[in-house]
């Protein structure tokens, strides 16, 4: 099966070249975010900024299902042929999860991979595979020689995607993710007001979001919550005063989840946004973790199945070094946030940062827009 899979992926290579009669458009862009389910993470801060610094000079194309209200965008359901024709004469495509090997880039076209996320966490592309096969290594490798510029926030990050998505280590950006911008430059009130306005929570109550990952394969990717969120706002009651409301956003992968004492926050628009308005953070093995630290602000880890997690999947660093102290039982996250101390909390991440090999810029969309005016 490996080998005929292997073969359907020449065959598409080959029947595409079909779309090589037409040519590329050379102020095209082609984005896709999270394989065309939605209009966010890094690839829509490259459009923001794109749009506002080059006004009316580029034409957009965004993978999804949808209507675009922007005269110079268009949108395009993913998979359909529409989609493969604008794959294949955009001079730029951008995607925070890559291209798939199936697709035969042209040598004219440049692939942007941004990635969606940063640090270096969970093991992804290859090193998660558990019973890798040659045919596994072949079409990694299609994959990392078409991408021309792999987006990375930190030295581990660049260290160990090489090899993950098999990108050689020269074509690695390092100037930390675009939706990170937001993160680092502030405007904290506006967003703040914007969060509060969807969720119709009341002023001066305060923010905490839980956002864990998946469990399992992409495919049947489930997630079933330990927490007690009731003894959790009972803790940050008693250590931060006031009132708090919880926020629970599950991964994109995982179709249906409980929410119970939570306001599920997984059909907000902006990741970005909800972790700028929080307070405190709450996840497990997420890639978020990278993103909140930035901030310096409380984060926590809640990871009651660490074992089980660490056998299925494994880790690039050890859980021990990650920005936020970890917790295994509600007893012990209860207790971590109650004797929560800031200065220890901005040493820890610090000390995270240091090790990773911090590459943030809080300029990265600039960085990637200038990349690709100098192409277009």
């Amino acid at each position: 099966m490996k080998y005929l899979k292997l073969m359907m992926i020449y065959a598409c290579r080959i029947g595409l070249r079909a779309f090589y009669l037409v040519p590329v458009k050379k102020n095209r862009i082609y984005l896709s975010a999270d394989r065309g389910s939605g209009i966010r993470c890094n690839p829509l801060y490259i459009y923001k900024y794109l749009k506002t610094k080059y006004p009316e000079k580029y034409e957009y194309v965004w993978q999804y299902d949808g209507v675009s209200q922007e005269k110079d965008t268009t949108y395009v359901k993913p998979g359909t042929l529409k989609d493969l024709y604008f794959m294949l004469t955009s001079r730029v495509l951008i995607s925070n999860d890559g291209f798939g090997s199936f697709l035969p880039k042209r040598k004219s076209q440049m692939f942007i991979n941004t990635w969606h996320g940063g640090g270096a966490y969970k093991r992804s592309g290859v090193d998660f595979i558990t019973d890798q096969h040659t045919v596994d290594l072949k079409i990694n490798q299609i994959c990392g020689r078409q991408t021309d510029v792999f987006l990375s926030s930190s030295r581990k990050f660049s260290e160990v995607m090489t090899t993950a998505k098999m990108v050689p280590k020269k074509r690695f950006l390092e100037c930390g993710m675009p939706r990170n911008d937001l993160l680092l430059a502030g405007r904290k009130e506006e967003i703040l007001n914007k969060v509060r306005n969807y969720f119709g929570i009341q002023e001066g109550k305060k923010i905490v979001l839980f956002a864990p990952t998946y469990r399992g394969e992409e495919q049947s990717a489930k997630f079933t919550s330990e927490l007690d969120t009731e003894g959790c706002l009972e803790a940050l009651r008693k250590r931060f005063g006031g009132e708090w409301v919880f926020l629970m956003r599950k991964h994109h992968f995982v179709k249906k989840a409980k929410y119970d004492g939570c306001i599920n926050a997984s059909d907000y628009p902006d990741m970005q946004e909800l972790l700028l308005a929080s307070d405190v953070f709450i996840t497990d093995y997420s890639s978020t973790i990278w993103d909140y630290s930035l901030m310096f602000r409380p984060g926590f880890l809640f990871v009651p199945d660490l074992e089980e997690y660490s056998r299925e999947r494994n880790f690039y660093t050890d859980p021990e070094t990650w920005a936020f102290p970890l917790a295994k039982t509600n007893e012990e996250l209860q207790s971590l946030i109650c004797s929560f101390d800031e200065n220890k909390n901005n040493e820890k991440i610090k000390e995270h940062h240091k090790f990773l090999g911090y590459r943030e810029t809080g300029h990265a969309a600039e960085i990637v827009a200038k990349r690709i005016e100098g192409v277009l």
